[in-house]
């Protein structure tokens, strides 16, 4: 399945600077059988598996 989700994010090397904020972003190819209170940690991960240089997560919404 593909989720659209917005979210703020720091980098590794200051993640207590949150200093982007991703309006709209299209996460794709997460399994069907997650449940639905599991699915932001879900989403957070993958984001944070494609774009190593990501510190921490905040905000995130599933549009």
């Amino acid at each position: 399945m593909d989720y659209r989700v917005s979210y703020e994010h720091s980098l590794q090397s200051d993640p207590d600077a949150f200093i982007v904020q991703v309006p709209s972003q299209l996460v794709e190819g997460i399994p069907p059988n997650i449940p639905r209170a599991l699915l932001p940690e879900y989403i957070t991960e993958r984001i944070r598996q494609r774009s190593p240089t990501i510190g921490h997560i905040r905000n995130l919404r599933i549009l």
